[in-house]
């Protein structure tokens, strides 16, 4: 018996088996496609569905596929538009249930309806969480000037947290900030942790606390943040000339060349460098001011200074 006796579908999206069709749109197109379970060639891609199934055995080989043949441009026709219309909002991990709810019309009347409608609006306690901590990144991710691709981050690493159950006991607010942090250092945005700590309901404490626990228990590869990366906020907040952090990238390459920053704060670094350019183009800002900028000591900034003037003398 064919599959399409027991596995119900549409004659327009029903594609019938012969092996010289390619079935993918990916490497295999021209090595062809066999179900792993049968042996079988003989595969079937429904659209409705979004599956690849095999019309021997009946295995789902492929699900969620995206139809890449509706090429988004103008539609002048109805029959245009519907042909190249994709229905419903991308998913997204900033929502507690990706974006995937339904909602009851307000139009019933009925009593039972109602009811349910009632029932289906509440939250349970899983959802209720992922919806605080959203709502928390999308504030934090506003005050610190975060794209969005951040935040998408951010709410995977929460949502990891949360299955292995790493919440029990611990405030919600101070692992969202150590998500938020963790996905800025995995997507390369430059954000200290003072500067999250600023905007953060958590002490600075519990997030760096929350922060080795998730890296702990994800086993996350957190390459060291880059001082040539806190350059340019630096430059910003000092109102600096574009020479200036020129220079100041220059002296910073030239320190890793004579391997003298390795394992020191790059806060520092950028700083010192900043200093240096500032003497060398006439700038004058005094180590207070830069120190304050950068949110280090000065005695961490003559520290790295003197290290760096010795590579330019």
């Amino acid at each position: 018996m064919g599959l399409e006796h027991i596995y119900p579908m549409s004659k327009s999206k029903v594609f019938k088996s012969n092996p010289n069709f390619s079935m993918i749109d990916h490497k295999e197109q021209d090595e062809g496609i066999r179900c792993p379970e049968c042996g079988s060639m003989n595969i079937i891609r429904d659209w409705e569905r979004a599956e690849l199934v095999c019309s021997s055995c009946g295995l789902v080989l492929m699900d969620s596929m995206i139809d890449t043949n509706r090429i988004a441009r103008r539609a002048y026709t109805a029959e245009e538009k519907e042909a190249r219309e994709h229905n419903g909002a991308p998913l997204s991990s900033m929502l507690p249930n990706y974006g995937l709810t339904t909602k009851i019309d307000k139009i019933c009347k009925n009593r039972r309806f109602l009811r349910i409608k009632q029932w289906h609006t509440r939250l349970d306690w899983p959802r209720r969480n992922l919806l605080i901590a959203t709502n928390e990144i999308r504030r934090l991710a506003g005050l610190l000037g975060l794209p969005k691709q951040v935040q998408e981050q951010a709410a995977i690493l929460y949502r990891k947290v949360f299955k292995l159950k790493l919440l029990r006991g611990r405030s919600i607010n101070s692992f969202v900030a150590a998500c938020v942090y963790l996905s800025c250092r995995l997507t390369g945005i430059p954000r200290t942790l003072k500067e999250l700590c600023k905007y953060s309901k958590s002490r600075p404490k519990t997030i760096r606390h929350s922060i080795h626990i998730i890296v702990r228990e994800l086993n996350l590869k957190i390459k060291a943040l880059n001082p040539t990366e806190l350059i340019s906020s630096f430059i910003n907040k000092l109102k600096l000339h574009s020479d200036t952090e020129r220079r100041a990238l220059e002296i910073i390459q030239l320190g890793k060349e004579a391997n003298i920053i390795l394992g020191k704060d790059p806060k520092g670094v950028a700083a010192a460098a900043i200093y240096i350019a500032c003497i060398e183009n006439g700038e004058r800002r005094s180590q207070n001011t830069i120190s304050t900028a950068t949110g280090i000591t000065e005695v961490t900034l003559r520290n790295r200074y003197k290290e760096l003037l010795e590579i330019l003398s």
